[in-house]
């Protein structure tokens, strides 16, 4: 039976960390090709809800695009293999950066969506990177709830997010981690 590996229309929390604990981004720069890259490659396949760039791991929720045409897996192989390549020249060091390939899991309920997007808005503070999220600058968290432009879908959270809450608020609220401990990954 084939595998699909992304479908156009669907929800995804797509996930990946560096091998044996290495780090995945070692400076600000490398968290800013990464966004570039990930504009580049992914932004036209796919809307994105939510993302979070750790010193070791990352997160991404999306929508595949309803109108890509031809494999959706290319864009983000992609992705992880130029940012590989741009991190081993710019560090020095050979071979596999990322411990996976493509690690995802496919969101099919709205609340577990939801709780998704708070689980990776809360990310950087869960690790200890920050204590407010508001203060991480390589999370969803801000680009979401400041006024402007940004690659995550802000108007879409709002409007089907907020339930009387400010978008800040509800993005802040705890996440219930049993039920979408299938989404996560990370375990």
């Amino acid at each position: 039976m084939k595998t699909t590996l992304l479908e156009p229309g669907k929800y995804y929390h797509i996930y990946n960390r560096a091998k044996n604990g290495d780090p995945l981004f070692e400076n600000e720069e490398a968290y800013r090709f990464f966004i570039r890259l990930y504009l580049t490659h992914i932004s036209p396949v796919a809307d994105t809800y939510a993302y979070c760039l750790l010193k070791d791991h990352l997160h991404l929720l999306v929508r595949i695009k309803s109108d890509v045409n031809g494999s959706v897996y290319k864009p983000f192989a992609l992705l992880f293999n130029a940012y590989a390549k741009g991190f081993n020249k710019h560090s020095g060091k050979e071979g596999k950066l990322f411990q996976f390939k493509l690690k995802r899991v496919e969101i099919r309920q709205e609340h577990f969506f939801y709780e998704m997007v708070r689980y990776i808005n809360q990310n950087a503070r869960k690790h200890g990177a920050t204590e407010h999220d508001s203060q991480y600058r390589f999370s969803s968290y801000r680009a979401t709830i400041t006024t402007g432009p940004s690659l995550i879908c802000k108007e879409e959270l709002a409007k089907h997010f907020c339930n009387g809450k400010n978008l800040a608020e509800n993005l802040s609220s705890e996440v219930d981690e049993k039920s979408i401990k299938m989404f996560m990954l990370e375990n």
